[in-house]
């Protein structure tokens, strides 16, 4: 692509917005556009960058071979193309945030011409048009004094219904005070607390459903006043992958409890929090007496039913600071936060031996299992996860040779809370 000097910049769809785009950026010397892309050889931004002896691109994938540090600016409102972009450069080299650095940058030089000016906000207004973020403008007291189709489209709102309303529109009651505090210590001493970077907090829509957005908030200076710029996305769907992901990583998809993993981070943490208080951890390591058999001679879907069933009944049985996981197999724990005594816990896992003997019902069928409990408690069996978990599970064997079906405390081989 060219060696100019400026930012080098890639547009993608070479219809009115990109045009638009093309005929902006051709003209200032901070941007380098380095080639614009379009399947239509006909289309009037094409037409526009040959004659300014700027490369064309027929085809996206050869256009983005030679876009290598590139913003690009997606002006054909397909997400598709904007991931295919992000997945090629990288996240950050597609439109979202950057760009009103650039547009703005581009109004800053022309300011001192009040004619002019005007001409390029107009030209802009047809880019913005075209943007799939929102965009929104507003002033030092916090009113909106423009507003892009795809804010609209977002919150639900006709656009001019916007105008002239304070941006705390947009945003639910405890969003409304951490923007104003932040717009106020801004305006009082400068602290760019929120501004020039992204972060994410939460919108309301004209329904009133609250949902996580995107933002990122930039100053400009028109005819000497301050406004600001925002520029934001909808990020449901990231969100949703988020915590589909961490479902994944961190939870049994069978039971839905706590996984192995989870657990242990939990357990860290309960012992780091009662070394603070000077409390007590109590570990259930649990094992059912007889799921083998459900399975054998049952099957698997009654065996899986019987396992969802018991994660349900050990999340019942317990406080909600409490916490239950399942280890894998039919292994599951237990941690419990500051119990009273030992005399507690000994009460609760008997009480969870007594709920799990119940029998389970599925599909006509029924069985019961039983359930060998081993029990530790920080400090008095250890004072760190691994040294908790190897007392609770040796405790878990003891109470197997015992005869099953009961609780046993770490460290005490002759006697067993049952």
């Amino acid at each position: 692509m060219n060696n100019q000097h400026g930012d080098p910049v890639l547009i993608i769809g070479a219809g009115a917005g990109g045009t638009a785009l093309l005929d902006i950026f051709a003209e200032e010397p901070l941007i380098n556009v380095s080639g614009i892309v379009d399947s239509n050889e006909n289309a009037i931004g094409i037409q526009h960058a040959k004659a300014r002896d700027i490369p064309v691109f027929l085809e996206l994938e050869e256009a983005l071979d030679h876009a290598e540090g590139c913003m690009v600016f997606n002006m054909t409102n397909d997400e598709a193309i904007s991931k295919l972009v992000s997945l090629k450069l990288g996240a950050g080299c597609v439109i979202g945030g950057q760009e009103a650095k650039l547009f703005w940058r581009i109004i800053s030089r022309l300011q001192s011409v009040q004619e002019e000016l005007w001409e390029n906000q107009s030209r802009l207004k047809a880019v913005i048009h075209n943007v799939c973020e929102g965009i929104v403008t507003i002033d030092t007291k916090g009113t909106i004094e423009n507003v892009n189709p795809a804010i609209g489209h977002i919150f639900g709102y006709e656009q001019d219904h916007l105008i002239g309303q304070n941006i705390s529109i947009l945003m639910p009651q405890a969003e409304q005070n951490s923007h104003d505090s932040y717009l106020r210590q801004y305006l009082r001493n400068g602290i760019k607390t929120n501004l020039d970077r992204y972060r994410e907090l939460t919108g309301r829509r004209k329904s009133g459903e609250e949902f996580p957005i995107e933002i990122n908030i930039s100053e400009m200076i028109l005819s000497g006043e301050k406004h600001f710029v925002g520029i934001l996305r909808d990020i449901t769907e990231r969100k949703r992958a988020e915590d589909k992901m961490t479902q994944l990583a961190l939870y049994d998809q069978l039971t839905k409890l706590p996984n192995r993993t989870l657990f242990y981070n939990k357990l860290e943490f309960s012992l780091a929090q009662a070394k603070r208080t000077k409390s007590i951890v109590a570990l259930l390591f649990i094992d059912l007496d007889g799921f083998k058999a459900v399975n054998d001679t049952l099957g698997h879907d009654m065996g899986d039913h019987l396992l969802i069933e018991v994660g349900k009944r050990l999340s019942a049985s317990i406080r909600e600071s409490d916490v239950a996981a399942r280890m894998g197999g039919d292994e599951f724990t237990i941690i419990l936060s500051n119990p009273k005594n030992i005399d507690s816990v000994s009460h609760i896992a008997n009480n969870i031996i007594k709920t799990l003997n119940k029998s389970v019902e599925f599909k006509g069928n029924s069985c019961h299992v039983g359930a060998s409990i081993g029990i530790s408690t920080y400090p008095e069996h250890g004072t760190n996860v691994d040294d908790l978990v190897k007392e609770a599970d040796t405790a878990m064997y003891q109470a197997k040779n015992a005869g099953k079906n009961r609780a046993w405390i770490a460290g005490n081989p002759s006697t067993s809370p049952s």
